[in-house]
């Protein structure tokens, strides 16, 4: 079962009509995985496998949490970064200064930062990081 936040992550990536338009699907649905993709998934796909750092946000009278967590965004290598750079410019557009909702608490800032360059034997690769800051809880 996935935790609060990687739904909130899922449904966020998954939801949007444009990286709908720009990666593979997986059993009916936009091709996002929360681990590693399965062997039969086909480029290009997005993979957020957790955070990175997960430190406490708290205050006097609430619990928070202050998060990192890396989308990686791969497709096929073709001769041309193209599609990975607007799949992860996308990536980065849906979560950099929004207002993003993790059931139970309150978001008190979203920052996404990257692309960077991950690109693989045969595949581009670029990766966003997104720091959430929640409150409440």
């Amino acid at each position: 079962m996935a935790s609060d936040f990687t739904t909130t992550f899922l449904a966020t990536l998954r939801g949007d009509a444009t990286l709908q338009g720009l990666l593979s699907s997986y059993s009916g649905i936009a091709a996002v995985f929360a681990t590693a993709p399965p062997e039969d998934a086909v480029f290009p796909f997005i993979v957020t496998a957790g955070q990175t750092s997960h430190e406490p946000f708290d205050t006097k009278t609430s619990e928070g949490h202050d998060l990192l967590r890396d989308i990686g965004c791969y497709a096929e290598d073709t001769g041309s970064p193209i599609l990975v750079e607007d799949i992860a410019e996308q990536v980065r557009s849906l979560f950099h200064r929004k207002v993003i909702t993790v059931a139970g608490f309150a978001s008190v800032m979203c920052r996404a930062s990257g692309p960077i360059v991950n690109d693989g034997d045969r595949s581009y690769g670029r990766i966003v990081t997104v720091r959430l800051v929640l409150s409440g809880g």
